[in-house]
């Protein structure tokens, strides 16, 4: 199984951008099964690193479904006010400077 398809994978993520490690590195890092492993050592064995991890995901988490939330009832909004998604062309380049 490819290690982007864990359940801990966006947490390795969380872990890989506390990290101080270059760019290149850490794009490196996102395909090392290697590395996968040893932060799923770590997660699992360390309960401290775990906390911080978890709360860390649920901060994101959290924002990405208010962020959902807000597009999904901002487009119901639309769609019931039969208001386009896009302004007019004429009001486009208005402000383009």
């Amino acid at each position: 199984m490819p290690i982007n398809n864990d359940k801990l994978y966006p947490k390795y993520l969380i872990w890989l951008e506390e990290k101080e490690i270059t760019n290149g590195g850490r794009e490196v890092s996102k395909i090392s099964k290697s590395l996968f492993e040893e932060f799923k050592f770590r997660y699992l064995t360390n309960p401290k690193l775990k906390e911080n991890i978890d709360n860390h995901y649920k901060t994101i988490d959290r924002e990405e479904k208010i962020d959902n939330i807000f597009e999904d009832d901002f487009e119901l909004f639309l769609k019931e006010s039969g208001l386009p998604k896009d302004p007019p062309h004429s009001y486009k380049d208005t402000f383009d400077f």
